[in-house]
């Protein structure tokens, strides 16, 4: 009888140790939700004030967008963003800043992205490209000559849009662009998946807490990230893009645009680039390493080799953040189009 009635008083000891532990959890999760959504409101403020003059919001029926543009002229150059980004703007600056001197840069974030207003409406290419299109002859006009800069998976929101929307756009260049391959799954909208909880960890700043400190950046990789970055991205921008992470990395906008990213790109097997349209694909040599067959499945997408090509830069996935190169590339292939 001795020994059950210390088991009892054990019993009672650990259930209210664990009751103490889940309320002090408790109370800094929301004392940490409380404090990241008032820091995510100073943080946007200061991204708008870094934005500058070149910065404004155009409204759509869709929503609210932030757009950047820079530079002068009908020679326009617009970029798509890449899965998870955060901000197309942030991505592209030092890009878009190196072109404008050239071309007239615009950068738009789409809904769900940056200081944009959320979507409303399932991710799909032809939501995304609805919408694209509706803020795309905001910004530009009749006279102008528009080449899409896509990365990654907005390669398949181009070769997309490019066919829903024919004539609109010039010439395209493919930063690493996405493209359907061997074994690629596609999934049903309502199926769960391991993302599902993410924007919670977001809602509670658990995001911010990890970026905030030097241990959360070394062990996830993302110090790495911003080594790569330099020097094309200077302290400033990388700490813009650092706090954007904070409050933007695996929101709800942020996963359901990734939940359908297989499906985006599924959706655009076998469709090709039009035969009078010039395009570049560049594709970066780790990627050719990790992915045998990389090169050919961009060629895939031709339909004229003389108009369309492909060319290799030594760099990972994002090869704007580090491949100067790329400028040059870029320079190049619209000039070799005007000589023409």
């Amino acid at each position: 009888m001795r020994f059950q009635v210390i088991d009892v008083k054990y019993l009672k000891m650990m259930m209210k140790i664990i009751l103490l532990l889940v309320t002090l959890t408790a109370v800094l999760l929301a004392g940490s939700s409380v404090y990241h959504h008032y820091q995510t409101k100073q943080d946007k403020e200061a991204l708008l004030n870094y934005l500058g003059p070149n910065h404004h919001f155009i409204k759509t029926e869709a929503g609210t967008y932030s757009v950047y543009e820079k530079g002068s002229g009908h020679d326009v150059i617009l970029f798509r963003e890449g899965l998870l980004t955060g901000s197309t703007i942030l991505d592209f600056m030092p890009l878009a800043d190196a072109l404008s001197k050239q071309y007239k840069v615009i950068m738009i974030d789409p809904l769900g992205y940056g200081l944009s207003s959320s979507a409303t409406t399932r991710r799909t290419d032809a939501a995304i490209n609805q919408e694209y299109h509706d803020i795309l002859t905001k910004v530009t006009t009749e006279d102008d000559k528009i080449t899409l800069i896509s990365h990654s998976i907005s390669a398949a929101y181009t070769m997309d849009y490019i066919h829903r929307y024919p004539g609109m756009i010039s010439q395209v260049i493919n930063i690493d662009g996405s493209r359907p391959w061997p074994g690629l799954k596609v999934t049903a909208s309502s199926q769960p998946d391991h993302m599902d909880f993410a924007p919670v960890l977001n809602q509670l700043g658990l995001f911010r807490i990890g970026l905030s400190t030097e241990w959360g950046r070394s062990w996830s990789g993302y110090d790495k990230v911003l080594a790569e970055m330099t020097p094309l991205y200077d302290k400033e921008l990388q700490q813009q893009i650092t706090t954007l992470n904070k409050w933007a990395f695996l929101s709800g906008d942020m996963v359901q645009y990734s939940q359908e990213s297989n499906n985006n790109i599924a959706a655009v097997r076998g469709m090709k680039y039009p035969r009078d349209m010039r395009v570049l694909s560049v594709v970066a040599s780790e990627t050719v390493k990790e992915r045998p067959g990389w090169i050919r499945m961009q060629r895939t997408a031709f339909s004229n080799p003389g108009l369309q090509h492909t060319v290799e830069l030594r760099g990972d996935h994002y090869l704007h953040h580090s491949a100067e190169a790329l400028i040059e590339k870029i320079t190049e292939f619209d000039q070799h189009i005007q000589k023409d």
